[in-house]
């Protein structure tokens, strides 16, 4: 994907996300609190050196990707 964003529409959050995931950024697997003991998967990417990473985090719903955060985040 071409180019940084600072700003994103629902849909270009979705694109966003699916050309991460293709181009093979890593994922963390949580346990989520709600519901819990449920899945969640974590990527924190670098959009910008010296700039906070983006904090996604997906939960797989019984017939779609569910966000659950999409945000700047401070903690590393």
């Amino acid at each position: 994907m071409g180019g940084l964003y600072t700003h994103f529409t629902d849909a270009a959050a979705w694109d966003f996300v699916a050309s991460r995931l293709e181009e093979g950024e890593e994922v963390e697997v949580i346990e989520l609190n709600r519901p819990k003991g449920a899945k969640g998967y974590v990527m924190k990417i670098q959009l910008r050196p010296g700039e906070p990473k983006l904090y996604v985090k997906l939960q797989m719903g019984p017939t779609k990707v569910i966000g659950r955060s999409f945000h700047y985040s401070d903690r590393t």
